[in-house]
């Protein structure tokens, strides 16, 4: 599940509307877009790299994964992080101890926070940054969840990894020409490292009669789109992200 919303980037672009977000403050705001800066860029820095800026009362380092959680850290955590890491094995672009934050919230006030305008989505990765945070989580269980009724609960584990494939394609093809693959491919390919997606098949005929296009339904669809993708390369991720 990705954290930026592609439509809102392309806002953002000569005239006051498509000048950068920071210089829209100041050009507009005057003195007060400079009192604005700095306050802006230590949002930013909290929101970005810091979550324990965020006072998590709990924190733990297992290999080159920092976890920040609201809940005190159970023992599962090690397995859990075991079979992400397993599931990622399965991308010929992984990077085995790929440093990360894994950020566990009761879907709070932090994870109000943290996700701004995401705050319906289960998990989100932020763009630049190896922080991956979670929405409500249940380390004991193996679950995180958003609430909802239909498609909105997944494994904690196949999370982890879901998020960290989104972390492991910015790197590979640089953090632009990911945020700018097609929904399909972004989450596709992270559910299809994953190996499941938010929505159970035998809920897929709801969901559909409630809403066609319903966003969860691209993580399904997706899925199955890259897995054919895939077969009919040759497992090339290359020639899967290329244009």
């Amino acid at each position: 599940m990705h954290s930026l919303n592609i439509a809102k980037l392309h806002n953002y672009g000569a005239s006051v509307e498509k000048r950068p977000l920071l210089k829209r403050l100041l050009w507009m705001g005057g003195r007060w877009g400079t009192y604005l800066l700095p306050i802006v860029l230590a949002i930013g820095f909290i929101e970005l790299r810091v979550p324990a800026a965020l006072a998590f009362p709990y924190n733990q380092k297992i290999g080159n994964t920092i976890i920040y959680a609201e809940e005190p850290i159970r023992p599962s955590i090690g397995p859990i992080l075991d079979r992400a890491d397993k599931l990622l094995g399965r991308s010929t672009i992984d990077i085995p101890n790929v440093s990360r934050q894994v950020v566990l919230t009761s879907g709070g006030w932090r994870w109000q926070l943290l996700a701004l305008n995401m705050r319906g989505v289960v998990a989100l990765r932020r763009p630049f940054s190896n922080v991956l945070i979670f929405n409500r989580s249940d380390i004991a269980a193996d679950r995180v969840t958003n609430g909802a009724a239909l498609g909105g609960t997944r494994t904690l584990s196949g999370t982890i990894a879901h998020e960290t494939t989104h972390m492991l394609v910015a790197r590979h093809f640089g953090e632009w020409r990911a945020l700018l693959l097609p929904s399909w491919k972004q989450e596709g390919y992270a559910d299809y490292i994953a190996q499941e997606t938010s929505v159970d098949p035998r809920d897929e005929g709801r969901i559909r009669a409630i809403d066609a296009h319903a966003g969860v339904l691209v993580y399904y669809e997706g899925r199955r789109r890259v897995a054919a993708e895939l077969t009919r390369n040759g497992g090339s991720v290359d020639a899967l992200m290329a244009p």
